[in-house]
């Protein structure tokens, strides 16, 4: 503990920490509140229904002025709907049908469901252009590969959640879409040009940024067009360019510092004080169940942060000013958040449009009458979303009484977020069926083996794709394909529609 008060209210107020509990903060985070805390995270497993997560809301702000943000995208990134699916369509089906007033609606309506649970930032929208194809993080998070269709969906976007009073997000700072390594697991590099960094990654930032979002996140990705070495998140250069050409004087808050770009490079506690140096102002501590050690995990990461930045102001590295800065844009949020919190919206539904108009479908759509032979061969856990989604695979078997779906892997049980597919082994034998659902073809050669084998066991099989697509994909020589580029209750609505007529 800092023996100057005002020193170490300055600390606790650029922390957001995440933590264990659905009903109540625990004593540690209490204290952390009452002494200024800046923000807390919720996760999947912080989240009950409506009712029990505002109850925690309440407690929360009770205690304090601190600001309660979720990763809330819509889609396959959902934590309010992380068990029963989301009811809002995500940013690659908004992308396909292309309609500004509809992603107004739907943001509007996420956001009005965020107010209700006491949530105050969204940390969305994602404004990567998802230009890679071996992109394993993005894909469907993001509204499209066009700098332009990307920077007037997000801007639509964002004048929606805020509308609500709920203030937006714009991520991965300066873009984390022309990437093929997953910064919670590695380090990324974005090799482009200037020129084209300015053309098509800092676009629909700058767009964002003049349509006034209140916050951007930094991605764990190096970009040697403005810094050859230092991950955006630690790089003074980036976050320059952010600020100063940008003209973004809002708050900029880190991804996750947990993880494996930061974490194991130069550590958690090291990341907090260069990520502050280098002009972040909010330091997001990550998820305290993943890779939980010990049951006081979400306290010892809180701790480590902490001491790590009373050491760096005790030994002359990190000015006080720098935190006093960073405490002031805080502040401003806070302020902006009690003039907006009793803000009155009409909230309407343009989920289900947005749903049937991003499917793509080849071949006749006729199934076999009565229960369907249902193969799940998808292997791979996005971190960022958790255990894979199953609402439209769920959806689709209940549309047709008598189904059985399967897996194409052994899968043990995993918690929120974890990727590690090597347990994730694939079955030597498969059932036949009638429908393969499939991620994002090409990002996973074990899942694209077991895709094939299924299709050679019946080249009829419908293959439903539930991940992105670039362009034109040829499945193998499937006669028969739906793409959904996503996963939520609308979409399993629209898809059981389409293929069983209900």
């Amino acid at each position: 503990m800092s023996a100057d008060p005002t020193l170490d209210r300055l600390i606790h107020t650029v922390l957001q920490p995440g933590f264990a509990g659905t009903s109540r903060p625990p004593a540690w985070l209490a204290r952390a509140v009452e002494r200024g805390l800046g923000g807390v995270v919720y996760f999947s497993h912080n989240i009950g229904d409506v009712e029990t997560t505002g109850r925690l809301s309440r407690r929360l702000h009770d205690l304090g002025d601190v600001l309660i943000a979720t990763d809330e995208e819509g889609g396959i990134v959902s934590r309010l709907g992380a068990r029963g699916g989301s009811p809002h369509v995500g940013a690659a089906m908004l992308g396909r049908a292309d309609d500004t007033d509809a992603t107004r609606e739907v943001a509007t309506a996420l956001g009005a469901g965020l107010r209700e649970s006491g949530i105050d930032i969204d940390l969305a929208p994602v404004v990567d252009v998802n230009s890679n194809p071996a992109n394993p993080v993005i894909g469907v998070r993001s509204f499209g590969a066009t700098p332009q269709l990307v920077a007037r969906q997000s801007v639509a976007y964002v004048e929606g959640i805020q509308r609500t009073g709920v203030a937006a997000t714009a991520k991965h700072f300066p873009g984390h879409g022309d990437t093929s390594v997953d910064s919670h697991v590695g380090l990324p590099r974005v090799d482009c040009s200037a020129e084209v960094l300015w053309e098509r990654e800092l676009a629909p930032f700058s767009a964002v940024i003049d349509a006034g979002v209140r916050a951007v996140m930094t991605a764990h990705v190096i970009v040697p067009a403005l810094d050859p070495t230092r991950p955006a998140t630690i790089s003074r250069t980036v976050l320059s360019v952010l600020r100063g050409e940008l003209g973004f004087d809002g708050v900029v808050m880190t991804d996750a510092l947990d993880m494996g770009a930061i974490r194991d490079t130069i550590g958690l506690g090291e990341g907090c004080v260069q990520a502050l140096l280098a002009g972040a102002d909010l330091l997001g501590l990550g998820n305290p169940v993943l890779g939980a050690d010990h049951p006081d995990k979400d306290q010892r990461v809180f701790t480590e942060a902490h001491e790590a930045l009373t050491r760096a102001v005790r030994e002359g590295r990190l000015p006080v000013e720098r935190l006093e800065d960073a405490a002031g844009r805080i502040t401003a949020l806070r302020a902006w958040r009690r003039v907006h919190q009793d803000v009155s919206i009409a909230v309407g539904d343009a989920d289900a449009s947005v749903a049937r108009r991003a499917l793509a479908h080849r071949g006749p759509m006729t199934l076999p009458a009565g229960g369907l032979r249902i193969l799940d061969v998808r292997r791979s856990r996005n971190v960022a979303a958790g255990a894979l989604p199953t609402t439209t695979v769920r959806a689709l078997a209940e549309a047709a009484p008598g189904s059985a779906v399967t897996s194409a892997f052994e899968l043990p049980s995993a918690v929120e977020g974890h990727a590690d597919t090597e347990q994730l082994r694939p079955l030597s034998q498969l059932a036949v069926a009638d429908v393969i659902v499939t991620g994002s073809p090409g990002l996973d050669p074990a899942e694209d083996e077991q895709r094939r084998k299924a299709l050679r066991a019946n080249p009829d099989a419908l293959v439903l794709v539930v991940g992105y697509a670039h362009g034109d994909e040829p499945l193998d020589g499937a006669r028969r394909a739906v793409w959904t580029f996503g996963d939520c209750l609308p979409t399993a609505a629209a898809v059981a529609e389409l293929l069983t007529g209900g």
